[in-house]
């Protein structure tokens, strides 16, 4: 499920997150659908953020870069 470029530092989990991110779902909503708690949620969401060289800023402004990496990864 590997989809290239810089996602590809990503785990397995960490990429379920993002695909969660880019529908547009709630951390609670995608903690739930992994079976995990909203806090390890968080510790993947400050990994991704991390691994991708976001920016350190808004919380709200790095989830959408992180979601626009893995939408334009898709297209490729």
């Amino acid at each position: 499920r590997r989809l290239g470029g810089p996602l590809d530092e990503l785990s397995e989990r960490e990429l379920d997150v993002l695909s969660g991110m880019a529908e547009g779902r709630s951390n609670l909503a995608i903690a739930t659908d992994l079976g995990i708690s909203e806090h390890a949620l968080q510790r993947d969401v400050a990994g991704i953020f991390s691994k991708l060289e976001l920016p350190v800023g808004a919380e709200g402004h790095r989830r959408v870069l992180a979601v626009l990496t893995y939408i334009r990864a898709q297209e490729s």
